[in-house]
């Protein structure tokens, strides 16, 4: 389960075992709290898979940094599908 990207208090991970079964997405979560669901977003078509736990501001800011970043996203979760190191991207 890599991070793949953090910004502020979100958490954007890949879970290993949905990368050969489904299209490019990345799972949020916020870094408070334990047990949290995850929200699920497909990366290409920036549409919500999933809410999970996080709040509709929470949602809108995930969307918004995936939106500014979506290429280099895109990039990194086809690098792990390939196999290849991964490095946690730090938004500002």
């Amino acid at each position: 389960m890599p991070k793949i990207a953090i910004y502020k208090f979100l958490t954007f991970f890949i879970y290993s075992f949905d990368v050969l079964r489904e299209p490019p997405h990345l799972h949020i979560v916020k870094e408070k709290g334990m047990r949290q669901k995850s929200a699920k977003i497909w990366l290409k078509t920036l549409e919500i898979a999933e809410k999970g736990s996080l709040n509709d501001t929470d949602i809108r800011l995930a969307l918004k940094i995936i939106k500014l970043h979506q290429v280099e996203l895109l990039e990194s979760f086809e690098k792990f599908k390939q196999g290849k190191e991964v490095k946690t991207i730090k938004f500002k």
